[in-house]
């Protein structure tokens, strides 16, 4: 039983002590006494939740990840370089080949073109474009040819 009063004495002695070192705007039970602890609830490199624990150090990073990636820009700010390295990476991406088929590939294709339009492959609706195309390039090879009979 001679504990119990020791232990509450020498509490209300640390806490006197504890007073007497720090400023007046921080004693006392009110908001100013946790006020240092109380506002260290967010990481200084990402800004999530700190967990403050009661007693001991106030922590100021939320996570170890958090805390090497601080060291690592602190170091880069001190260094004098810049804490992100950009990479140039050239990228080569194949052309498209020519789209316009080339002289040997026109019959096979208009060939392609006769069946498809014979099986019913190509749409109803894709026949009036398709067909004022055809009478153009039908008017062009007469005008062509007509022109090639001349010069004989």
């Amino acid at each position: 039983m001679a504990q119990k009063p020791k232990r509450a004495a020498l509490a209300r002695e640390r806490t006197r002590r504890s007073q007497k070192n720090t400023p007046p705007s921080r004693r006392g039970s009110g908001p100013g006494a946790t006020t240092r602890r109380g506002a260290a609830t967010t990481c200084g490199w990402c800004g999530g939740a700190v967990t403050v624990k009661a007693t001991g150090r106030i922590p100021k990073w939320c996570s170890a990840a958090c805390r090497q990636r601080a060291w690592e820009q602190s170091r880069a700010a001190a260094s004098g370089r810049s804490a992100v390295e950009v990479v140039e990476r050239v990228i080569e991406v194949p052309a498209a080949p020519d789209a316009t088929p080339r002289r040997e590939q026109w019959p096979s294709l208009l060939r392609e073109l006769a069946a498809q339009l014979d099986t019913g492959r190509i749409y109803t609706r894709d026949l009036p474009e398709l067909g004022t195309v055809l009478t153009a390039a039908l008017d062009a090879f007469q005008r062509r040819s007509a022109r090639r009979g001349r010069r004989r």
